[in-house]
């Protein structure tokens, strides 16, 4: 007969054990993971004992005990100068901190002050829960019960004597004489010092002075003007060294002057951009004219702070459109009145 095979007692509870532990591991992240966000409100002493006066700062703690997979919103008391009963003085910024690998602790510090005796409850506070499905729930903070006290030891209604005036001894005065003889003499010779300095000044200006020679005035019609210095600019031939910088520049400074000579407007110190609100507002420049200036200074602009480098053509062909430029914008002469004399010779005729 053949022999049954056994499994002693032993062998199945221990297989049983193990199966309970692997279990209980697996199931617990979850439990430990799912549980209910709790709030705590209190005082911050930094003694038990310790007693709160009127104006001293107290200091209150909003602490949340949470899943860390979830995410707390503390309020603010930022902007607000009171908060029930009590003044607001500061409050830190929120700090989170891990516990563990599942629970997370978020918490602020509000500081304030109450400046009257008594018990007072703080307001309530209210905390946004958002947990990690997405849900979003409200909690309460508790109620804070705080006893402040007054200042003035119990009993200690007397006025006291205001001491006596202390007596300081008098030091000797000659130091001081000293030190006024040391620093009196030097400034009384500087102020000499200046006063010939000032006298020479002052007799040197009654002298006859050598003024220097007035700087002329070109009292030329400004396109009188323009149409020499463009040829004068035609005639140093400065494309042809590849002086382009230097060629654009001399004849946009031409039609600067040109503009402030015609139209009486700020034109060399001015850049392109100013120009074009500086045409907007004149009335003598109508639009087409003001359009083909500021064509030419912006490509002007180009080639000298663009490093833009144009076509020998193109360059030549600018003192040409400053020409046609000027002529465009040179008013027609006005005739000149006839004489008495003339005007009745020009009626017999």
């Amino acid at each position: 007969m053949k022999k049954r095979s056994s499994v002693s007692a032993p062998t199945i509870s221990m297989t049983i054990l193990l199966v309970v532990i692997g279990l209980v591991f697996s199931i617990a992240p979850a439990f430990a993971q799912d549980f209910d966000a709790k709030v705590s409100f209190f005082e911050v002493t930094p003694a038990e004992d310790a007693a709160i006066h009127v104006g001293d700062p107290i200091t209150l703690r909003l602490e949340v005990r949470h899943p860390a997979d979830s995410q707390v919103e503390l309020p603010s008391l930022e902007g607000l100068e009171t908060w029930g009963d009590f003044e607001v003085i500061s409050e830190t910024p929120v700090d989170v901190s891990l516990h563990g690998e599942n629970v997370a602790v978020t918490r602020r510090d509000y500081v304030v002050t109450v400046f009257e005796t008594g018990q007072f409850q703080t307001p309530r506070l209210d905390v946004t829960h958002t947990k990690a499905n997405g849900e979003t729930e409200t909690l309460g903070s508790p109620v804070v019960q705080l006893d402040v006290d007054s200042i003035l030891v119990e009993g200690d209604t007397e006025l006291r004597d205001i001491k006596p005036q202390a007596v300081l001894p008098v030091p000797p005065i000659w130091p001081w004489v000293l030190l006024s003889l040391l620093i009196g003499l030097p400034l009384i010779g500087l102020v000499t010092a200046g006063g010939f300095y000032f006298y020479h000044r002052w007799k040197q200006r009654l002298q006859p002075m050598d003024l220097p020679a007035p700087i002329p005035v070109d009292t030329r019609p400004a396109e009188v003007i323009a149409y020499a210095e463009l040829e004068r600019i035609e005639a140093l031939n400065l494309p042809a060294s590849d002086r382009f910088k230097e060629h654009y520049s001399l004849v946009t400074d031409c039609l600067r002057r040109y503009i402030e000579g015609r139209y009486t407007l700020p034109a060399l110190e001015r850049t392109t951009d100013e120009m074009r609100s500086t045409f907007s507002r004149s009335p003598d420049v109508n639009p087409e004219q003001a359009t083909r200036f500021l064509t030419i200074f912006k490509d002007s602009d180009l080639v000298k702070f663009a490093r833009f480098k144009p076509q020998p053509d193109e360059a030549y062909q600018l003192v040409e459109r400053a020409r046609s430029l000027v002529r465009q914008t040179t008013p027609e002469p006005v005739p000149a009145a006839p004489l008495p004399g003339q005007a009745a010779e020009a009626s017999k005729r």
